[in-house]
Formats: structure tokens, sequence, C-alpha cells
């Protein structure tokens, strides 16, 4: 099984929940809309439904990391030097996830974990070798399956089963080395990335800066913000149910956009026509910019759209503190040179 039809199942087993719902609010908007003079009010009263369950199933798992009144502790890391096309997976229940470009050739990932009562070792970090590179999860108690791109890892909780601690993963990305993060209950932000780049959760917001394309971005409760660099053939997406979608291009893009909200504004710098439903709060805008080519879907049911020029990138510095267990993985080798032919 591939990193990517793992990261499918994973997915569709802990979004499943969520997105019944979604699918039922959105048809609801897409029948009770039809009624123009019932669009606003309806969006007053159920503009905040999605973001109110999202954060409160994420709430049921870990809380916010860095809330006051938490302890913090139990760190983990690991390194390893990952080749230039090859995959980090990180798959996380509650708690951030900050990416940096590496300063050096090795990938390095570090966890903290902060807790009000729960036992902080509950939740054990694992780090598992793939056909793709490595994927490394932060597992809570219930969870079935094993951390690996060959096994299905999911996550069950009921109302006698509630955890409170919540991982924090930062993450030094080797140059080329692509990025791949899944989680429910926390903000994502990746900054510096040479490859591509593709993350998702159900509550949180998504900031990413990559010199590299395509991406794939997905949130339920959360806001999405993407500065790509060149568009290159594989199709990029960016959605979220509930959330701005703001995405920035290089100059002179060769790319072909489509971008839909249900109930919010589209905008752009490169001139392109929206258009605006007859009955509806809908709002769309296809077109190419430059030459098209690479498709570039950007999508939300509740939120604005808006496809910019990238001016300028933004760069946090991440706080490292206390003692960390420390892994060390063997480096993957290279691929063997190939013996020139003979005369």
């Amino acid at each position: 099984m591939t990193m990517k039809s793992f990261w499918m199942r994973w997915r569709a087993e802990l979004l499943r929940g969520s997105f019944i719902f979604v699918v039922v609010v959105g048809l609801g908007l897409a029948l009770v809309s039809a009624w123009h003079n019932g669009v606003n009010s309806l969006k007053a009263r159920t503009g905040n439904i999605i973001p109110a369950l999202a954060q409160g199933f994420g709430a049921s798992f870990g809380g916010d990391f860095d809330a006051p009144g938490r302890n913090h502790g139990d760190t983990w890391s690991w390194h390893s030097k990952l080749n230039p096309g090859q995959t980090l997976a990180i798959r996380n229940l509650a708690g951030p996830v900050e990416v940096t470009a590496a300063p050096g050739a090795e990938t390095v990932v570090t966890t903290e974990k902060s807790w009000l009562s729960s036992d902080p070792n509950s939740v054990v970090v694992q780090a598992v070798p793939t056909s793709a590179g490595t994927m490394i999860c932060a597992v809570w108690p219930g969870s079935t399956g094993n951390c690996s791109a060959g096994e299905n890892l999911n996550i069950h909780s009921n109302g006698n089963q509630h955890n409170d601690v919540a991982v924090k993963f930062v993450v030094q990305l080797g140059r080329g080395v692509k990025i791949d993060i899944g989680g429910i209950s926390g903000d994502v932000q990746v900054e510096g990335a040479t490859a591509a780049v593709s993350a998702s959760t159900i509550s949180g917001d998504l900031s990413v800066q990559t010199d590299a394309w395509p991406v794939d971005l997905n949130s339920v409760s959360g806001d999405i913000s993407v500065t790509t660099g060149r568009p290159g053939t594989e199709p990029a997406k960016v959605k979220s149910v509930s959330g701005d979608v703001k995405v920035y291009l290089p100059a002179n893009p060769d790319v072909s956009v489509h971008a839909t909200t249900v109930s919010g504004d589209v905008g752009d710098d490169f001139g392109l026509p929206v258009q605006e439903a007859k009955y509806t709060n809908s709002q769309s805008l296809n077109g190419s910019i430059g030459k098209g080519g690479a498709e570039l879907s950007l999508v939300t049911v509740s939120g604005d759209i808006k496809v910019g020029k990238a001016t300028s990138v933004t760069v946090w510095k991440v706080q490292k503190k206390g003692a960390a267990t420390t892994v060390v993985a063997a480096p993957t080798p290279a691929p063997a040179p190939v013996a020139p032919a003979k005369p």
C-alpha cells in the first residue's frame, strides 16, 4: 500500500462523522439559498455551526497546547538524512505542527507534550521507515493499527475515555523532502519548504510557504493561506469548509484557476472575471493566468477566496525548551550509481 492510499484510508476514518455533517449543511445551503431573501438570514443563523462543531470535537482530545495551567515536557526527537523526493509524514491528533527549513542535510523532528491531569506517557510518539521515507505518529490510547504506510491507524474515543495530552511537532525539513501532515485539532505552519506540501486538519488554520509545487491543503474549520513556487504540471488543491482561502502565486505564473465559494467573496490580482450566482451568495472564478496549464482548485463553503501575487514571506522562530529523548535513524541509502557503458 502506498503512503497516499494509507493516508486516504486513515483520514477517511477520522473525518467520517464530520464530513457527514458537512454534506448535510452544504446540501441545506444549496437548497435553501434558492430563495434569495432568505440567504443572509440563513448565513447569520448557521455561520458558526461548523466551527463550533470542529472546536468541540478537537476539545475532547488534548485541548489547547499553550493554554494557561498546562504542564509541559516529556520531549522526544528524531533525526535522519532523507533524500530529495522522499516524504516525511506526520500524524497528530491534538496539537500544532510547525515546519521550517533545516540548516543542514538532516531532517530533524522534535516533539513536546502538554497536559492537565492525564498521564503524558499514555501518548507515544513512534517513527517508522516507509517505502516513501518516514512516518512519525503521536499515538493516543484507543488507537488501533500501527504507525506505518501499510497499516490503517484509527483513533477512537467514547464518553468514558478522555485524554487531555496534546503534542507539538517541530520539524526542520531537509531540502527537497516532501512533507505530509495529518491532524485533527491544531494549527499547521510550514515555512521554507522546497518540495510538495500536503496537510489536512479538522480544526485549525493552515499557513504554508513553499518554493515548490503542488500543494494539497484541507481544513474543515480553519483559514488557509499558502504561498507557492512556480506551478508545475500536477494539480494543486486548497479546500476549507468554514474558513477563508488565500493563495499567493509567484510572478508571471502559468496556471488554470478554478475557485468557488458558497457564501463569500472571490477576488484576485490577475484580472480574472468573477461570476456571481443570480439567486445565491455563491461566487466563482474560472480562467487561465499566463499560458494556463497546471490546475489550481480553490473551494470553501463559508469564506472568502483570494488569488494574489506573492510579495513577501512571513518567517517565525520556533523556540525549544527542556531535555529531549533522541532517536537517531540510519541515513536512507542513496541509489547506487549506474556504471557507464563500455565503448
